[in-house]
């Protein structure tokens, strides 16, 4: 009886402190799909996309200055098991810092700003479901990401600033740490301009790791919305760490239909290797999807796939569910 109260009174301790701390949410999504894969023969139920558990906060420093923090868990929703490496709890994000008028920085593990700035918003998808491998091989996480791009970058400082229109991020990471051992520290840098119906972006990447050359990836996107529908191009190049030549090229419709909207893209990966390797496509075919919003929270979705550059089970499709909370 002891210990209960000695719990209960810890449990209501800690519920006070975090009612106070107003500035602080909890968040997370689940998303469970029955699918196939590219590149797969069996059916699976798994993640539609990143289900996902987290914390941030701000907090008001005075003078226009605030603190804020985001940590973020990945799980697998259909058996709990936590996803990447075994022994990371914040494997999404883990980061600390400041922002005001001078921008936003920060110092942690976070996306690198040229995926966020100019390869995930080039992808309708958002990088999620078979489309984009999950699960699979999928078509458009290739397509932006060019098989270089490293997506997150541990033991980083961020900076990122946006006014009138305009956006720019940088990021720089410790080439060693705990977990990695690079060769060169990572680097990227994103700019983008939105104005009314356009938008536009680039970004540059080098990965840190260097193998026969160092990998790197610069991208280019637009879009215009025309009310009726959205459409984008999105081209990307450049060098992997075996010294091949990478380029991309990606089209896509994004048009609202009723309380959902209805996606489409096509584009071709190729890869030229060094010496004598002969030029491939690393990925080639073409995703339609309908998105339908049962409310703000919770949406139903069902996407074919079809990446013809790969060698066996070339299309994937799934019919899924998503809530945010």
């Amino acid at each position: 009886m002891k210990k209960s109260l000695i719990v209960l009174a810890a449990l209501g301790a800690f519920v006070s402190v975090a009612s106070a701390q107003s500035s602080v949410t909890m968040y997370g999504r689940v998303d469970l799909s029955v699918n196939k894969g590219v590149g797969q023969k069996a059916k699976n139920l798994s993640n539609g996309s990143g289900s996902r558990l987290g914390l941030r906060g701000v907090e008001d420093l005075g003078g226009g200055m605030s603190a804020f923090f985001n940590i973020e868990h990945r799980f697998d929703a259909d058996t709990g098991a936590g996803q990447g490496i075994a022994t990371r709890m914040w494997g999404a994000r883990s980061l600390v810092g400041l922002q005001g008028g001078f921008g936003k920085v920060s110092l942690g593990r976070e996306y690198t700003t040229a995926f966020l700035g100019s390869q995930l918003v080039a992808d309708p998808w958002g990088w999620d479901t078979v489309v984009s491998a999950t699960p699979g091989t999928g078509l458009n996480q290739a397509l932006t990401g060019g098989g270089i791009a490293r997506v997150r970058n541990d033991s980083s400082v961020t900076y990122n600033f946006a006014a009138s229109g305009f956006s720019f991020g940088a990021q720089i990471a410790e080439a060693t740490d705990a977990i990695n051992n690079f060769n060169k520290k990572p680097f990227n840098f994103s700019v983008g301009y939105a104005a009314g119906p356009l938008a536009l972006n680039l970004g540059y990447e080098k990965t840190g790791v260097v193998g026969a050359a160092a990998g790197k990836w610069t991208t280019f996107g637009a879009s215009y919305n025309l009310g009726m529908v959205k459409l984008g191009a999105f081209i990307g190049t450049g060098t992997t760490d075996a010294n091949a030549k990478n380029k991309s090229y990606m089209l896509t419709a994004v048009a609202p239909m009723g309380q959902g909207e209805l996606r489409g893209s096509f584009g071709k990966l190729t890869s030229d290797g060094a010496g004598a390797a002969p030029k491939v496509d690393a990925a080639k075919g073409f995703a339609v999807g309908y998105h339908y919003a049962l409310s703000k929270r919770t949406t139903l979705y069902t996407d074919y796939v079809r990446n013809t550059a790969v060698a066996t089970e070339k299309a994937g499709y799934d019919f899924g569910i998503k809530h945010n909370f």
